[in-house]
């Protein structure tokens, strides 16, 4: 139900479908942002993370990128690249939070309690 719902969603809403999409795909962000507030170690399997990118992204590519699809929209194969850039991206980040550790990414110099409360808004 909820498939096809989204099918007739992206369907009748296919002017604004990049940026809808771009926001949809931004699935990522709140675990990395959880993941720095707790300092989570190892949260998620690295087989799950790129499993659930990989599969995530088989439906936009299709649409994008099969110059057949059922929706019939045009073909773009510079939107796929960026999509999957841009997802790839997060992915990546959660991969080396999964190694390096939550916070790898934030200098030293900066206290992590002052990212902390800028994160959530304390």
């Amino acid at each position: 139900g909820i498939l096809l719902g989204g099918i007739v969603v992206m369907y009748e809403m296919h002017n604004f479908l990049r940026p809808l999409l771009l926001v949809l795909y931004s699935f990522w962000i709140p675990q990395i942002v959880t993941n720095v507030i707790k300092d989570t170690r190892k949260p998620l399997h690295p087989y799950y993370i790129l499993g659930i990118t990989v599969t995530r992204l088989a439906i936009p590519l299709y649409i994008f990128g099969c110059p057949n699809n059922f929706m019939r929209i045009d073909t773009d194969w510079n939107w796929c690249l960026c999509l999957m850039i841009f997802v790839g991206v997060q992915a990546i980040i959660l991969l080396l939070q999964h190694y390096l550790g939550s916070r790898w990414f934030i200098p030293r110099q900066v206290g992590i309690s002052t990212v902390i409360s800028f994160v959530v808004g304390q």
